[in-house]
């Protein structure tokens, strides 16, 4: 066991900021991370906590108490394991350690179970947040007593541990049966088909369920034999047998949730035992195919350095399958999410109303509208995580930033051009659609464009500052250089903060000072140009200086 938890820490040091990271603006490292705490854990917790409260309080009457908090609980489960899958790929098998860790004369289970150990704390700390919040909502509204309380602790830490071993076992089998999947480009693109496959099933199951309308909702929960959460309990049983665990019987199914986890970890490391060595000395010498060194001279081109700094960071971000899954594809997808949830909500939904608002030239509707661009244009930048991760992304090679004949501050134009080109085309071409479709007219239709403009550029260029200040340039693979890099969700949490205060700023200006749409659109703009203004100088001299001091 020592051995174990040796290697649980090495590994989780992997992804944590180094001790160079953390002391260098430590006090800023400090407040960036009061801010997230409560500038989103803390909110979602309790948006979490709330949700599950409402609809268990009718429920429990019915004799369906549970049925929030478990279905709730499967979802959670649902989305680990799609996550996850990744996630596992990387770190069974792909990761910068594998060479080291091989020849060390460790058994299998021990390597696999100290990484699995290390992936799930590393990956479920949210997670952990955010099921503790579950089954706060769950026990105030039923009323349980406070050992519910205990076995909500423990269930908070373990319930990620049964979908997380079906990404390992599923791993492991798929390098062994397989002769494809030996690089992170197969397995990126599988898991993305993966993901996009399993929302879309889940899409078209709640569509036949009525919809996510709370009429539907609460009827299908209602019923104490829900088909939708029997059939979840066959494949997570583990969330069943906990929830009953602070219903009825409390030892008995304490014992079985113990059992199915035991079972699980069991089955896992044996697999691991008997088949981890042959798959990952098998992934780990397969080499990249690459050009000749004639091929290689007679591609390059003389072009402008600008140019070619363009190119690099395209190339880049498109061409790294973690880089392109976490970064471009987000971009992509997001307006599909949407339209399955307006899809899977009813005529009589607030949304339908709140369209024909617009389409009638509602003033408030048009409001919120433009607020609701800014905020997704807000929002989808800070999430893609290209700005702010833009110096994090060089690793190894920072120096390079330092040498080449391009100013500083150059470089961190092109580096926000590229947020800027990514974040806002998307941006601008579903506004555009969604502007046509409303039929808003070419005057607001360009304003909107404006507005969302306006939104990435600042979150852009804000985005590097942030990573400037703590860039993680100490990483043994992509996806660990965004895992690990706590800039990325410092800048969200910043972003969304000040987003919702200009937002609700905005909306409380217009219901209650008179002031008309159009002006608090117009202040609007002004206050996003400042902000632009603003985060163009932190980076002109707070970015290139922090830049200037940094050293790899």
């Amino acid at each position: 066991m020592t051995i174990y938890f040796k290697l649980v820490k090495a590994l989780l040091q992997t992804v944590e900021p180094t001790a160079d990271e953390k002391n260098y603006k430590k006090i800023f490292y400090r407040a960036m991370a009061f801010i997230a705490i409560f500038g989103i854990m803390l909110p979602m917790a309790f948006f979490v906590g709330v949700v599950i409260y409402a609809l268990t309080l009718p429920l429990v009457g019915l004799g369906a108490g549970q049925n929030a908090v478990e279905l709730f609980l499967h979802l959670i489960s649902v989305f680990s394991f799609i996550f996850g899958l990744n996630v596992i790929f990387s770190v069974f098998y792909f990761s910068g350690d594998i060479e080291n860790l091989l020849p060390l004369p460790l058994r299998p289970y021990q390597i696999i179970g100290s990484k699995f150990t290390a992936a799930l704390i590393s990956e479920s700390i949210m997670e952990f947040i955010v099921i503790m919040a579950a089954f706060a909502g769950y026990i105030i509204a039923s009323g349980r007593p406070f050992y519910a309380w205990l076995i909500a602790l423990f269930g908070m830490v373990t319930l990620p541990i049964v979908p997380l071993i079906y990404c390992a076992v599923i791993c492991m089998l798929v390098m062994l049966l397989t002769g494809f999947i030996r690089n992170k480009d197969t397995v990126n693109k599988l898991t993305g088909f993966l993901t996009l496959g399993v929302v879309a099933g889940i899409a078209v199951l709640v569509s036949k369920m009525g919809g996510l309308d709370t009429e539907h909702l609460m009827k299908a929960l209602s019923n104490p034999n829900n088909a939708l959460i029997n059939g979840m309990n066959l494949i997570f049983p583990q969330v069943h047998f906990l929830v009953s665990a602070m219903v009825n019987n409390t030892a008995v199914n304490l014992l079985y949730y113990l059992a199915v986890n035991g079972f699980a970890i069991v089955l896992f490391l044996l697999l691991a035992q008997g088949i981890y060595f042959q798959t990952a000395v098998d992934s780990s010498h397969m080499a990249s195919k690459s050009r000749s060194r004639e091929k290689t001279i007679a591609s390059l081109k003389q072009r402008h350095v600008c140019v070619s700094y363009l190119k690099k960071e395209f190339r880049l971000l498109f061409r790294t399958p973690a880089y392109f899954t976490n970064c471009i594809l987000i971009n992509l997808i997001w307006p599909v999410f949407l339209y399955i949830v307006y899809l899977l909500n009813g005529k009589t939904s607030f949304l339908e109303s709140f369209l024909y608002g617009i389409r009638s030239g509602n003033e408030e509707s048009v409001l919120l509208l433009i607020l609701g661009i800014s905020a997704v244009s807000v929002l989808i930048t800070a999430a893609n995580c290209i700005a702010s991760s833009a110096l994090t992304r060089e690793g190894k090679h920072f120096a390079f930033i330092k040498y080449i004949p391009l100013s500083y501050m150059a470089q961190i134009n092109i580096k926000a051009l590229v947020s800027i080109l990514i974040s806002g085309a998307g941006m601008l071409l579903y506004v555009t659609a969604a502007a046509v479709y409303l039929g808003l007219g070419i005057k607001l239709t360009i304003f909107c464009c404006l507005v969302s403009l306006l939104s990435v550029s600042f979150v852009s260029y804000f985005g590097i500052f942030m990573d400037s200040v703590n860039p993680k340039l100490v990483w043994d693979d992509e996806l660990n250089a965004l895992r690990g890099n706590a800039n990325i969700f410092f800048n969200m949490a910043l972003a969304i903060l000040l987003e919702a205060i200009i937002c609700a700023g905005s909306y409380l200006l217009f219901r209650y000072t008179g002031l008309g749409s159009l002006m608090i659109i117009m202040l609007l703009f002004i206050l996003l140009m400042a902000l632009n203004a603003a985060s163009y100088l932190l980076c002109s001299f707070r970015a290139t200086d922090n830049i200037d001091k940094l050293t790899v």
